[in-house]
């Protein structure tokens, strides 16, 4: 494994996990709360210019039935095992909260960052990461972000930076340079934006998996033949929470900029499942995914609900297996 994979892929399994189930990751390629964790630390060391923010209660996952499931199903690699084994993290047992935003504004270009919270040791990953690579590293901020070379590139793309002694930040040079000039100071992060601020505290942070957005730049870069890619014009912030026990339960909502819009939103979204449905008359794992989909609509707010086995994902993935072999 390339080192800007094992450095990282202490929360690629989880972020994966969660952008399967609810939202589309901003990167596929750390004594610990198990409940109601203060996920605002991570969301302090966020600048405000974000569009698009995600949360992860990595130990309400660690500690429910799906993840024991997973991690019988995908067990420990063995890159992995070393990088626990040398830097003594590991991450269902030691991160505990996980937040990340993106940004696709023009000016500023596509950019994203995530912030790893918990407890860690920066000298052994430090130490880790130096044995493995040539790390390219910037001073910056009284600290040193490290970046990492491309694959069979030239390019540097992607690094980290700790924040603090409780908090890693991932991401483009810019966007940690961004983090690490706010330092976690409240009232210059994303906790200041007056769009997202009001859509995070909406949130409880008993959630499992949550993301909140402004889309007016994220979903107009959408493929013009994309679902919902006419609407988007329409919806003027959208919120979705996701949890996983014996069922898979959730739901989005998108505020639309009036009334009239939300009922064609909802009527689009109907129609959406409806074709669904139809579709997937011969496939079961299809079939239960769309009746566990409910649409509501109240003044400018559509709702989705989500409710449906947890394990249907997993067959469903079993499925699509199985018709590619």
């Amino acid at each position: 494994m390339k080192l800007r994979n094992a450095v990282v892929v202490s929360i690629l399994v989880i972020l994966g996990i969660a952008c399967a189930g609810a939202v589309t990751a901003l990167y596929r390629d750390v004594s610990v709360k198990a409940s109601a964790p203060d996920y605002a630390a991570g969301l302090s060391s966020i600048p405000p210019n974000y569009q698009f923010v995600f949360g992860i209660n990595v130990q309400k996952f660690a500690q429910s039935p799906a993840y024991a499931k997973f991690q019988q199903n995908n067990p420990m690699g063995n890159d992995l095992a070393v990088f626990v084994e040398k830097t003594g993290l590991n991450p269902m047992r030691d991160i505990s909260y996980l937040v990340g935003a993106g940004n696709s504004r023009e000016k500023s270009g596509d950019r994203g960052i995530v912030i790893v919270s918990g407890r860690f040791s920066k000298e052994a990953i430090v130490s880790y990461i130096r044995s493995k690579s040539s790390v390219i590293e910037e001073p910056y901020g009284g600290t040193s972000v490290m970046m990492f070379p491309e694959p069979q590139s030239d390019a540097v793309k992607k690094g980290l930076a700790f924040v603090n002694d409780q908090e890693i930040a991932l991401g483009d040079l810019d966007s940690l340079k961004a983090v690490l000039d706010i330092r976690g100071e409240e009232s210059k992060s994303i906790l200041s934006n007056e769009t997202m601020a009001p859509l995070i505290r909406s949130i409880g942070p008993d959630e499992m998996f949550w993301f909140a957005g402004d889309p007016a730049g994220v979903l107009t870069k959408t493929s013009a033949t994309a679902p919902l890619a006419a609407s988007a014009a329409t919806i003027k912030s959208i919120v979705g929470t996701m949890n996983i026990g014996d069922a898979l339960t959730g739901k989005i909502t998108a505020t639309a900029f009036s009334s009239e819009e939300a009922l064609k939103l909802a009527d689009t979204i109907r129609g959406l499942i409806a074709l669904g449905q139809l579709a997937a008359n011969r496939n079961p794992e299809l079939k239960g995914l769309f009746g566990g989909l409910a649409v509501s609509q109240n003044s400018a707010q559509v709702s989705v609900d989500l409710n449906f086995p947890a394990d249907l994902l997993a067959k469903m993935q079993q499925s699509s297996r199985s018709r590619q072999q």
